[in-house]
């Protein structure tokens, strides 16, 4: 659960938070061709004036074409709030490469590089144990997660507790109350169903309730959140959580 609270106070200056090299759509690799981009130049993207006015956070998503030579050739904005998502295109577009090698020459690779906006007083980071990824007991072990199935019989995802879940987050972003919110006195909770993939990263989030308002500062930060993976017989799996976001004033 997470709480945004009115306390008056200026925020820190905003940092952006840039998530994990990217790598191109996977392949069958030849001995000595690249498996993965290799970043040399990321010059990180402005946090824009006209986002930290209105107190905006969020994720985004650019997706680049990089040359032979490993410079950035074109860029596209996939989603995200647009100030903040031409801010980190524009940055993106100054990015450098290790040319990406295939059957023995450089190629053109495409792929798609998230970019996280967040107020450092914002952002809380816990420490990560590389063998605490949860294992689940299904259906309705003691881990709380019970199986949803395909067509096949598989598990396909889990449906986990809420608390299962808080257990497994390792990097945190609290909501700002929006200004419009404080000035209107709008305050209440906000309930979100998330989706979590194998990754630890959320792969898709909606409201479920909440005012408008409040709804837009609670996904703004909830979908930088970062979990350890959740384990179904020593795998990971995708799983699917309800998530709580209170503002009081």
């Amino acid at each position: 659960m997470a709480a945004a609270q009115d306390q008056g106070q200026k925020p820190a200056q905003p940092q952006p938070s840039p998530s994990a090299a990217p790598s191109p759509s996977p392949e069958t690799a030849s001995p000595g061709d690249s498996t993965q981009l290799e970043p040399i130049k990321t010059p990180r993207p402005y946090y824009p004036q006209e986002a930290a006015d209105k107190r905006l956070q969020g994720e985004v998503w650019i997706s680049l074409l990089i040359s032979e030579t490993g410079d950035v050739e074109g860029t596209e904005i996939i989603s995200g709030d647009p100030v903040l998502a031409k801010a980190a295109q524009d940055a993106m577009r100054k990015w450098k490469f290790k040319p990406y090698i295939r059957n023995g020459k450089p190629v053109k690779v495409r792929t798609k590089v998230p970019y996280d906006f967040a107020f450092r007083d914002k952002v809380d980071d816990r420490p990560t144990d590389p063998n605490g990824a949860l294992e689940s007991t299904p259906p309705g072990g003691a881990a709380g997660g019970s199986p949803a199935s395909d067509t096949s019989g598989a598990v396909s995802h889990l449906r986990v507790s809420q608390g299962v879940m808080e257990g497994l987050l390792v990097h945190r972003v609290n909501p700002v109350y929006p200004p419009e919110a404080r000035s209107r006195y709008i305050e209440g909770d906000v309930i979100l169903q998330a989706t979590i993939g194998k990754d630890g990263r959320i792969h898709n989030l909606r409201a479920v309730s909440g005012h408008p308002v409040l709804v837009e500062a609670s996904i703004g930060a909830v979908q930088q959140w970062r979990y350890r993976p959740y384990l179904l017989k020593g795998e990971p799996v995708e799983v699917e959580t309800t998530i709580k976001v209170q503002f009081h004033m």
